[in-house]
């Protein structure tokens, strides 16, 4: 049985933390900053070199304003599920538990009755 190791994971989540930051034009002064957290800790982080608590990956997924999943990458999901979920989330964060139950209801309500008419 092979042993699980934390440790291969640390490149693809800080590879992940470091993409995101720049593609939101943050430096990792900035991101370090914003998250309140050293600039060391971001520092290695996105150079693998080390693991992070779930609190700083959490304080570095809302200041990134994307969810934990597109940090971490584990489950190695394709573009497209990660398309939907950081498009969901954008979406639906700052919404009451009774309105994202509204939401649900009216898109299940229109995907009925779309083999009725579009198909």
């Amino acid at each position: 049985m092979e042993r699980f190791s934390c440790g291969k994971y640390y490149g693809r989540i800080g590879g992940n933390v470091r993409k995101i930051r720049m593609e939101k034009g943050l430096t990792q002064e900035q991101l370090a900053e914003e998250t309140e957290l050293s600039l060391a800790v971001i520092q290695k982080l996105e150079a693998g070199r080390s693991g992070s608590r779930i609190e700083t990956l959490i304080r570095i997924a809302v200041t990134l304003e994307v969810s934990l999943d597109s940090l971490t990458d584990i489950s190695e999901a394709d573009e497209k599920y990660r398309f939907q979920q950081e498009a969901a989330y954008l979406l639906f964060r700052d919404k009451t538990v009774n309105e994202l139950k509204y939401v649900i209801a009216v898109v299940d309500s229109i995907f009925k009755y779309k083999q009725e008419f579009l198909d």
